[in-house]
């Protein structure tokens, strides 16, 4: 991190590409924040995911998730998601973050089972099957045309974008997403499973990769229709579309990393974007996680796309569940490294953020 970044933020916010300074100069003024929902049944696999309790509950995650972002609180299901072994979804920290800004956040659809009860902006996208189907994704007619749309719509909003996700079983498509994509990622993609579950999520991503059996020269979004998720060529496409105008911040830790890895094959392959204008915002319990390496993942795409993490560190919350985000049960999601980090940037000393979280945690 370069001593500028370092003496202006007081270490609440830490660089992990080079030279971070001039994307951070153009984050001026408020953020418009976005979070896209989808569904892949690759959740569905036992034990692949803690991002919910069970696979069944982790079918309505991420509308509880959008739900409690929006509302305060949830609606299709009595209480908002948690780690199996007690801490809360980190839309805690997204909703907290965002009050201390007094933004209200976007929901977006961008391809989900059970739809959260919000008000939404709906891409048309479908959700998707499995990615040991070989076939994981479906593009309906005018998606991309709707992604375009969004983008620009997004861009006319605000100075600055953050896009964010809740997708239940992410972190296993982003691996099987990198992989083909030619990016190596087995062993260094975060988990919201303790130690980082990678020996399951090798075996799916592998049986995935053998499934799709993709030709050599296979498009980014081939790639993505194969073996990705909904959110991830959504998300790509209205970023690169909004890039064109503001700076846009991938809000998410090795998901978003992914997200940016399609994003910069699709630039080479021709579409049109600005590579200057593209970050990521995650937290230090993914930037620092011993059982992944986002930074080397970043470093494998070139260090082109600026990246971030806020410093959130919960071993003094007064909070048990709180303080368990310390072991490495929960990491990242709902956009918390992107909300926090912009919360940082507007001046938000980290006791006081860790007091409004904890607020929010007190009133579930």
């Amino acid at each position: 991190m370069s001593a500028p970044l370092a003496a202006q933020h007081d270490g609440r916010i830490r660089a992990l590409t080079p030279r971070p300074e001039a994307f951070l100069r153009r984050l001026a003024g408020r953020p418009l924040f976005a979070c896209a929902v989808a569904s892949t049944d690759t959740a569905e696999i036992p034990g692949i995911s803690a991002a919910g309790e069970t696979p069944e509950k982790r079918r309505y995650t991420a509308a509880l998730d959008a739900e409690f972002l929006v509302l305060g609180r949830p609606v299709t299901l009595p209480e908002i998601p948690k780690n199996p072994l007690g801490p809360p979804s980190p839309v805690v920290i997204t909703r907290a973050a965002l009050a201390a800004l007094d933004l209200e956040a976007l929901i977006i659809d961008a391809g989900i089972r059970v739809a959260p009860q919000t008000p939404r902006l709906v891409l048309g996208g479908a959700p998707g099957r499995c990615i040991t189907t070989g076939a994981a994704l479906e593009y309906p007619p005018g998606l991309w045309e709707n992604c375009r749309a969004a983008g620009r719509w997004l861009a006319a909003s605000a100075p600055w974008l953050i896009l964010a996700e809740s997708v239940p079983g992410g972190t296993t498509t982003a691996l099987s997403l990198l992989e083909g994509l030619g990016v190596p990622a087995r062993g260094r993609v975060s988990s919201s499973m303790p130690g980082g579950n990678h020996e399951l999520k090798d075996e799916v991503v592998a049986r995935a990769l053998a499934a799709a059996g993709l030709p050599a020269g296979a498009s980014a979004l081939e790639v993505a229709a194969a073996v990705g998720d909904p959110m991830q060529p959504a998300v790509a496409v209205m970023a690169l579309e909004a890039s064109l105008r503001v700076p846009v911040v991938l809000g998410g830790g090795t998901q978003m990393a992914a997200v940016a890895a399609l994003a910069l094959r699709l630039l080479s392959e021709g579409h049109p974007g600005k590579v200057e204008n593209l970050g990521l915002a995650t937290t230090r319990w993914v930037a620092d996680d011993a059982s992944a390496d986002l930074p080397g993942i970043l470093g494998d795409l070139g260090g082109s796309v600026a990246a971030f993490a806020a410093g959130l560190d919960f071993g003094g919350s007064a909070i048990p569940n709180l303080c368990r985000y310390e072991e490495g049960l929960v990491k990242e999601g709902v956009g918390a490294g992107a909300a926090a980090f912009a919360a940082f940037l507007g001046g938000w000393s980290h006791a006081d953020l860790l007091g409004r979280i904890e607020g929010v945690v007190r009133g579930l």
